[in-house]
C-alpha cells in the first residue's frame, strides 16, 4: 500500500466480493480415493504439505483431508506423507472401495495411524477400529492423530506387539534408527527362546508386551490388516480362533519370504484356509499361486473365501 491510501473497510463488499473469488483448496472427498489412481493420487498430493511442530514432530496433511504427526526422524515413512501425503496407493484404493460404515477394522502394525484413520472414516461412527502399535514413540503420535481428526470416539489403541497364540510375555522388540515402520520383533523370541526379565535392554531395543489377536475375543472383525515385518507368521497364528468365529473376515497380510521363518509352509496353510490373491499396483485384487508370492520382496496379500 503506498503512502496516502488507505485500507478498506473490512467489512467492505469489495472485500467480501474478494474472499468469496479468492480460490480454495477443498479436501478431497473420501469416496474419490477408490476411484482411479491418477487423478486421485494428483488431488492428494496437490494437498500434501507439511508444518514442523515442537518435539521433533511434523505436521502433514494426508489423504487431502487428515492431519497427521509423524516423527521428523523418520527417513522411510514420514516423507511419502509429508511430500506425497499418502503410502502404499494400491492398498489405500483397496481398503476405501472394501470398508463399509458399521464394520470392525483391525490395523495390526498401525505405527502413526495412516490407515487406522482411513479405515475409522470410512467405518463411521457405528464402526470400530482397533489398532496395535508397540513402538512406544509411534504409539503415542497414533492416538494423538486419531484425537486430532475426531476419530477417538471410533478407534482403541493397544500399545502391544501381535504375535502368537502363546504370546503374553514381554519380548525383545528392535527400534532401527530413522525408520520406526521397520521396528520388529526378534526372530528368536517369536520362536520361544531368549528373553527373560533379567535381559539387558541395550541401544535400539525396547521390551514391550505382547498379545494373540484371539485374546480380544469380543473383536469380530470384518477386516484384518497385518504389516508387522516378520511377526505376519506368528499373528496369523494368534488369530484361528478370530478366523473360526468370523468366517467372511477378510485378512491383508504382508508377505515376505526372506523375513518368514517357514515360507512355503505358510503359504500353504495360507492357501489352505483362504483363496489366495495379492493386491496389484492398481489396488485389484488378483489370483496368485505361492510360487508367485515366493518371488521375492513385500507382496500384499488378501485372504478371503
Amino acid at each position: 500500500m503506498s503512502q496516502g491510501q488507505t485500507a478498506a473497510p473490512s467489512n467492505s463488499p469489495l472485500l467480501r466480493v474478494a474472499e468469496w473469488l479468492r480460490p480454495r483448496r477443498r479436501l478431497v472427498p473420501v469416496a474419490r480415493l477408490a476411484g482411479p489412481a491418477g487423478p486421485a493420487e494428483a488431488a492428494v498430493r496437490a494437498l500434501a504439505q507439511a508444518v514442523p511442530m515442537a518435539g521433533e514432530t511434523l505436521l502433514c496433511r494426508t489423504l487431502g483431508r487428515h492431519k497427521m504427526l509423524v516423527d521428523a526422524g523418520d527417513f522411510t515413512h514420514a516423507p511419502h506423507l509429508a511430500v506425497d501425503g499418502f503410502w502404499e496407493w494400491w492398498t489405500t484404493r483397496f481398503l476405501a472401495e472394501r470398508l463399509k460404515p458399521g464394520q470392525v477394522f483391525v490395523d495390526g502394525g498401525a505405527c502413526y495411524g495412516y490407515f487406522s484413520l482411513l479405515a475409522a472414516e470410512l467405518v463411521g461412527p457405528a464402526g470400530k477400529v482397533l489398532a496395535f502399535e508397540p513402538h512406544p514413540r509411534s504409539a503415542v503420535l497414533l492416538r494423538r492423530n486419531l484425537a486430532l481428526n475426531g476419530m477417538e470416539g471410533r478407534s482403541q489403541v493397544e500399545e502391544v506387539a501381535l504375535a502368537g497364540p502363546e504370546s503374553g510375555r514381554v519380548m525383545r522388540f528392535v527400534l532401527p534408527e530413522g525408520s520406526p515402520m521397520n521396528a520388529h520383533l526378534l526372530p528368536e523370541e517369536l520362536a520361544g527362546g531368549g528373553g527373560g526379565p533379567g535381559m539387558v535392554r541395550g541401544p535400539g531395543i525396547a521390551m514391550v508386551a505382547t498379545r494373540a489377536l484371539d485374546r480380544h475375543g469380543r473383536v469380530k472383525p470384518d477386516v484384518v490388516k497385518l504389516d508387522l515385518c516378520g511377526a505376519e507368521e506368528a499373528a496369523f497364528a494368534g488369530m484361528q480362533g478370530v478366523i473360526e468365529a468370523n468366517p467372511a473376515v477378510q485378512v491383508l497380510l504382508c508377505f515376505n519370504p526372506v523375513r518368514s521363518a517357514a515360507p512355503a509352509d505358510f503359504l500353504g496353510r495360507l492357501a489352505g484356509q483362504f483363496r489366495l490373491r495379492r493386491l496389484t499396483a492398481r489396488g485389484e485384487a488378483q489370483d496368485c499361486t505361492p510360487a508367485e508370492a515366493m518371488s521375492g520382496g513385500d507382496v500384499m496379500l488378501y485372504l478371503a473365501r
